[in-house]
């Protein structure tokens, strides 16, 4: 029988969750191995970090979801990237011009951060956002 209303399931691959990123303040990065996830193979992603805070609701980022990167250097601007502050990682839409990176986020009640001279030393990014899955409360 064929039923035409049926979507088939994409075929998934494995990514390590590998801790929790801020979306709000920076807060320390912890790489510890939470688990695995699973995603759909189109999505290019190595890792994978559960959201921490409000900073990325309009992006319709929430608290818990789960956001999948794919780790690269740079991006370009206005993309979502993970983001490592010194030693606190946070996830933000990135602008880079001549001497400066703007993080921001994507909710008006936070400023953006923005860093120049010797602070672009403890900037870097650690990979775009390629995708996120939501949970439903």
């Amino acid at each position: 029988m064929n039923y035409d209303n049926v979507i088939s399931f994409p075929k998934m691959n494995r990514i390590p969750l590998v801790g929790t990123i801020a979306c709000g303040t920076p807060i320390l990065a912890s790489e510890n191995l939470d688990g695995e996830v699973t995603v759909p193979e189109d999505i290019n992603a190595d890792f994978a970090l559960r959201c921490k805070g409000d900073s990325m609701i309009d992006a319709r980022i929430h608290n818990g979801d789960i956001v999948y990167i794919r780790q690269q250097p740079t991006v370009e601007n206005g993309e979502i990237a993970a983001v490592l502050i010194d030693e606190e990682a946070t996830l933000k839409r990135v602008y880079i011009s001549n001497d400066t990176i703007t993080l921001v986020a994507c909710n008006s009640k936070y400023q953006p951060f923005v860093y120049t001279g010797e602070q672009l030393n403890q900037i870097h990014i650690l990979g775009k956002a390629v995708g996120f899955t939501s949970t439903i409360l």
